[in-house]
């Protein structure tokens, strides 16, 4: 039996192929609010990916854990007096790499951002310089970033399946 077929690797596979297909749409459209709503859809394809690889962990270890967490899935290893590798790399790039960045941008496609009120003006010649001020979406990454995270993602988590030995 493939390890695709024991693990059920093939919903992180959708996932990863699904905004990957995101991000060639994005590119391929001029329309701003459709160019957002498919990087938005790649940022949650992406999350997703990472939730299913979580669920991959839980069946290859064995775990009876519907909604895996990282959190939930290193107690349940710490309970059998065990250390999950893979769940110990995720924690540290979730804190401070492109999965912490990844996390944010899903944290912010859930809620909408809140809106900067406008600073009062003083009657000086500082009015006359040219403010930029930030679009609405200007928290959403670019598809250049959208797909050096798919990269990433895909690069480690085929790295954890060719270092998973049968448990």
């Amino acid at each position: 039996m493939s390890r695709v077929a024991r693990y059920h690797a093939d919903r992180t596979n959708q996932k990863l192929y699904f905004a990957r297909l995101a991000c060639q749409q994005a590119e391929q459209t001029e329309h701003v609010q459709q160019v957002q709503a498919l990087r938005e859809s790649a940022v949650f394809h992406l999350q997703g990916a990472v939730l299913a690889f979580l669920q991959e962990l839980v069946r290859y270890y064995k775990l009876n854990e519907l909604r895996p967490t990282l959190q939930n899935v290193e107690q349940h290893m710490a309970e059998r007096g065990q250390v999950s590798p893979e769940i110990q790399v995720l924690k540290s790039l979730a804190q401070d790499s492109f999965l912490a960045e990844l996390n944010r941008a899903y944290r912010m496609c859930q809620y909408a951002p809140e809106p900067s009120s406008p600073a009062p003006e003083d009657e000086t010649s500082s009015n006359l310089i040219i403010k930029v001020t930030q679009s609405p979406q200007a928290w959403l990454p670019d598809t250049q970033i959208l797909r050096e995270w798919h990269g990433e993602l895909v690069q480690l988590i085929d790295g954890f399946r060719n270092e998973m030995v049968e448990f």
